[in-house]
């Protein structure tokens, strides 16, 4: 049995689905299988895979569309080789990722996930943003225990890029992800992997690439602006919402609950004045950037005690051009 389990789940990205199963067998760690899992695809996908001749492939077609969590789950649910990756067919692994993963996995058994920084890229593969970080706040390669890595997440949501995330079969939660996390089913599980006592390591190296396009899971989350989403008020507030849900289901978990929920209510007003600065890229102009500050307040009044908040204000009455100046000045 290989060490290292790759899967791919796959629905109609006949175009670009090969970028990914290329990145996979072109690793220099080569103590792997891939497995591609079709959802009933009505494109070319099955020829696409057949294209590839490497025996560490298998493709599986399932019977019916089993939609993203359940294609998930099936493979998690079967998983038998020490370690698991699950890469989506529109994202790509650099040729070192399972390289430096399983090297680390294996060097720090408490840590039940590893993974690293990414480059983001557009539709057509090119870097709109390279060595992209999501921790918020590590700067080098570093392990964080289950209580830090819970802490960080009560601050700042989501912090790992799952297509980079070498997970330990072990490690991996009851239930695996869930449906009441959609559709940040990724962000539940390493919350429950956390409170399972495992730890988060992260590699300060660039070893896969997140695309962003129109048609990808993660444009759920709010349309692509950029070199990123925009997550609209419901994601925010669901966000928060599975905070404050894992915190009441693992009371006897965690420490210090009361002011992880605090930091819980903290992510939710500072996305919400992300989300209004987002939306009013580039101009920046006043009227709008006032209607989505206000739509902001609506949703948790708290946006009136933010810094941030008042900043974005100011800025679209001066204007850009006397920010940016203002701006240099300071530096």
């Amino acid at each position: 049995m290989a060490r290292v389990s790759v899967f791919i789940p796959t629905y109609n990205r006949a175009e670009l689905l090969p970028h990914a199963i290329a990145g996979v067998l072109a690793q220099t760690h080569d103590d792997f299988e891939l497995i591609v899992s079709d959802n009933a695809s009505t494109d070319g996908t099955p020829d696409t895979v057949a294209s590839f001749d490497d025996p560490r492939l298998r493709y599986v077609r399932q019977e019916r569309n089993l939609g993203l969590l359940g294609n998930h789950n099936w493979f998690l649910d079967q998983v038998e080789s020490e370690y698991a990756l699950i890469l989506p067919d529109d994202d790509l692994v650099y040729p070192k990722l399972l390289e430096r993963t399983v090297a680390e996995l294996d060097r720090h058994p408490e840590a039940g996930v590893a993974h690293a920084a990414f480059d983001l890229i557009d539709g057509d593969g090119d870097v709109l943003l390279s060595h992209v970080n999501w921790t918020y706040g590590l700067e080098e390669s570093r392990v964080e225990s289950a209580r830090e890595f819970i802490a960080e997440s009560m601050r700042w949501s989501c912090r790992v890029c799952s297509s980079t995330a070498l997970m330990r079969s072990a490690a991996l939660p009851q239930g695996r992800m869930a449906a009441e996390d959609l559709p940040a089913v990724d962000f539940g599980m390493w919350l429950r992997m956390a409170a399972n006592g495992w730890g988060f390591a992260y590699l300060d190296e660039t070893l896969g690439a997140y695309r962003i396009h129109g048609a990808t899971y993660s444009a759920e989350f709010g349309p692509p602006q950029g070199p990123g989403y925009v997550q609209g008020i419901e994601v925010v507030s669901h966000l928060k919402a599975m905070k404050l849900q894992f915190l009441k289901q693992h009371n006897g978990a965690v420490e210090d609950a009361p002011n992880l929920r605090r930091l819980a209510e903290e992510a939710r007003r500072r996305e919400l004045v992300i989300m209004a600065r987002t939306l009013t890229l580039p101009e920046r102009k006043t009227l709008p950037t006032f209607r989505a500050l206000a739509e902001a307040v609506r949703a948790d009044p708290g946006v009136l005690l933010e810094a941030p908040a008042w900043k974005l204000a100011a800025a679209s009455l001066i204007g850009p051009h006397l920010t940016d100046r203002i701006k240099a000045l300071r530096e």
